[in-house]
């Protein structure tokens, strides 16, 4: 090669920071990427606990019944640790009441948002 001419191509020491730098890059993405999925699957699990409170709440509403009973904790399909439960309360005035349903996962602590779910609702007598 003559001395004027400047060589053509990339030294080694360029190929290893761009090396480090594509890897670098694709570990961001896979952890991007696998945090995406856990956040999806748990709003998943979390829109199914809701559709069941939900279908639970229309199904005591079409049963006309003017006293609901609490019922014992059941577990929600499809999910994994939820539980629902049923739960009528009194105000101070005559002739409203509330259904509370309470769905729960187990080992979760109370503070955690993503461990409860409830649905209220008031009726007259």
């Amino acid at each position: 090669m003559p001395r004027n001419q400047t060589p053509r191509g990339f030294t080694l020491l360029e190929l290893l920071i761009a090396m480090a730098i594509l890897i670098l890059g694709l570990s961001v993405l896979y952890h991007l990427n696998s945090a995406s999925r856990t956040v999806s699957l748990a709003a998943e699990e979390m829109a199914l606990v809701q559709l069941a409170c939900q279908t639970k709440m229309n199904e005591l509403l079409a049963s006309n019944t003017r006293r609901i009973s609490a019922s014992s904790v059941e577990k929600i399909p499809n999910t994994k640790g939820w539980t629902m439960s049923v739960a009528q309360f009194s105000l101070n005035h005559r002739g409203i009441y509330g259904v509370r349903i309470t769905a729960k996962k187990q080992g979760t602590t109370p503070r955690d948002p993503n461990g409860s779910y409830e649905l209220v609702r008031w009726f007259l007598e």
